[in-house]
């Protein structure tokens, strides 16, 4: 499948690669954009090669939001969009149910500008390395409008109530290091080093056991919303079917037989 506002590929090591390739616009997102952007989610997703997606922007940016130019502006002969084309285009961004459901680890290199939707992109990632370089801020308020529930539902769960109110309502801009000191981020490294840094984590998620990979995610993901005994009995499940696991018996036979295990998602 071939693209034209991203770059896609899967590695030897069963990390795919996302990568926002508008840096002429810093990586603004257009419909086109994240219609492909969920294409080659799915892809990932479908793939069983595929044990960890990497998301990252090209050039001096993560992603600047939306691209106005595209969504809001009026065109040549001076007509803008009604509100419910911009609702319909709106609808097309990618959600919850994309890439923060999607059960495959997920990583974000963020360099430069993660602002507006492009900062609800990072936080749909479940770990965050930002570069020296990276910005933060949650820009909806600026415009007068509200955004994704990135910044609602997932910021909080990263920062606290009081700072995710604090973000979201000023739409201020957060700096690496204070994304780092808050919790927003996992790691700051230098630029230069920032996707050489992401992509080692993703390898290292990539050669790790999927099955209980993804029961991590489940169990964290469901105590957004369970009490901590319903989420108890809810994990126990899941360990339970573990333990019958080929992985569960390789973990065990490396760790006795003193090698690195391989595992392979039975």
């Amino acid at each position: 499948m071939s693209f034209e506002d991203i770059l896609y590929g899967v590695d030897a090591d069963g990390v795919a690669t996302l990568t926002i390739n508008r840096p002429e616009r810093m990586n603004a997102l257009r419909p086109q954009t994240t219609v492909e952007m969920r294409e080659a989610i799915a892809l990932a997703r479908d793939d069983d090669n595929v044990r960890c997606l990497l998301v990252a922007g090209a050039g001096r940016g993560f992603c600047a939001g939306d691209d106005f130019q595209a969504i809001f502006l009026a065109d040549d002969r001076g007509n803008r969009q009604d509100a419910r084309e911009i609702r319909r285009i709106k609808q097309g961004e990618l959600s919850l149910d994309d890439l923060f459901a999607l059960e495959k680890p997920t990583v974000a290199a963020v360099g430069g500008a993660a602002v507006g939707y492009g900062m609800d992109l990072a936080l749909y990632c479940d770990i965050r390395v930002a570069s020296e370089t990276a910005r933060f801020g949650w820009y909806f308020v600026r415009r007068g409008v509200l955004g994704t529930i990135g910044g609602t539902f997932i910021l909080r769960q990263l920062v606290g109530l009081s700072k995710a109110l604090e973000l979201t309502m000023t739409g201020d801009l957060v700096d690496a290091e204070e994304a780092l000191r808050i919790g927003l981020v996992s790691r700051v490294v230098p630029q230069e080093s920032l996707m050489d840094e992401a992509m080692a984590l993703a390898r290292k998620l990539a050669s790790g056991p999927p099955l209980a990979q993804r029961a991590v995610k489940r169990a964290i993901h469901k105590g957004f919303q369970m009490d901590w005994r319903s989420l108890g009995e809810y994990q126990q499940a899941l360990g339970d079917v573990l333990w019958r696991t080929e992985d569960h018996r390789e973990g065990v036979n490396s760790f006795v037989e003193r090698r690195e295990p391989r595992f392979t998602g039975r």
